[in-house]
């Protein structure tokens, strides 16, 4: 944002983002909040030592105009089955999952140099800082809390880590192995994304008749969402799943828990989950699976969400591979 003030007007820029305009595109682009930011903001007083100090006129003064900056993306999208689009911090460049760091000059033309083997873990974890650094110089202007007792967000523990190895029981039914796409449902079958409007069971219908609410449907559709756990003969089709059920199904799973040490009163947070291999550093999709009621009166509702992958299998269907589920308290 730019802006040329005097007197009686004020005049400000906004530009959207080389993302925001991606979205926009294709009707995905939801403005949601706002933020502003004094980063260009060129602060001088006047008076002297024995007159107070004010801020000095600006009205003459000539800002440029706003422009897009690597800073603005602190949240890398990622669309469904494919990469991550690239995003730049201040030391590293991040293309496809692969990590480069400055560049190499052939001829005339320059191309980021890309890191591999030990090279790669140390920048994996600057990536991420970086990443936090895009946020902090944004310079977003905010209000302190005076009545918060802390003024950060400090996790306890700051790392965690899960063992998993051949005998670990990750599959549905307590199975362990190897995971083929083929095996799993379609992610328009996948009962972690059956209360989306998108993948509800709809059968089609005809017009109601006058005084009724529903139309007699078209023909017999099977239903082809999964199940939440076992029904017996006559119950209703079980699709949504309760907090007892969930935590029970992951009562025999790894578990590592991170405790909010400090943090403010609105608990805002912005959660990302990336995944590093030998080749380079992906991020990984999360399904939304809504807020829980508890009874808490402290802390009232939990937050799941399905963290993994979406593949394709043999017949070309996207199926959500979940690696672990995370609940917020």
């Amino acid at each position: 944002m730019a802006g040329i003030l005097n007197n009686k007007e004020r005049v400000l820029d906004f530009v959207v983002t080389q993302e925001g305009k991606r979205q926009a595109g294709v009707g995905e682009l939801k403005i949601r909040y706002a933020t502003f930011t004094d980063l260009h903001t060129f602060y001088e007083t006047s008076g002297s030592l024995t007159q107070p100090k004010l801020a000095a006129d600006a009205s003459s003064r000539i800002f440029f105009e706003a422009h897009n900056r690597y800073q603005d993306v602190i949240v890398p999208e990622l669309e469904a089955g494919t990469s991550m689009r690239p995003f730049r911090t201040s030391d590293f460049e991040v293309v496809g999952g692969t990590i480069a760091s400055g560049t190499m000059q052939v001829g005339f033309i320059k191309s980021p140099v890309g890191l591999t083997g030990s090279d790669l873990r140390p920048a994996l974890s600057l990536v991420l800082e970086g990443i936090t650094k895009n946020f902090t110089d944004q310079r977003i202007v905010g209000t302190i809390d005076d009545f918060s007792l802390y003024q950060n967000v400090v996790l306890s523990p700051t790392t965690g880590t899960f063992s998993i190895d051949d005998d670990t029981q990750y599959l549905r039914g307590g199975q362990s192995g190897h995971v083929n796409p083929d095996d799993l449902p379609s992610i328009f079958s996948d009962r972690r994304f059956s209360d989306f409007a998108n993948f509800k069971y709809l059968p089609p219908e005809n017009a109601p008749r006058p005084g009724e609410d529903r139309g007699e449907p078209i023909g017999n559709y099977p239903r082809l969402n999964e199940k939440w756990g076992k029904t017996r003969p006559g119950e209703p089709w079980k699709t949504t799943l309760t907090l007892d059920e969930l935590m029970i199904s992951l009562k025999q799973k790894s578990m590592q828990r991170f405790e909010f040490a400090q943090t403010s009163r609105s608990n805002n947070i912005v959660v990302q989950f990336f995944e590093q291999d030998v080749s380079g550093v992906e991020k990984l999709s999360v399904v939304d699976f809504g807020e829980f009621e508890d009874d808490d009166p402290h802390s009232p509702g939990k937050r799941v969400l399905f963290v993994g992958k979406i593949q394709r299998d043999s017949f070309g269907a996207e199926t959500f591979l979940c690696l672990f589920t995370v609940v917020i308290d």
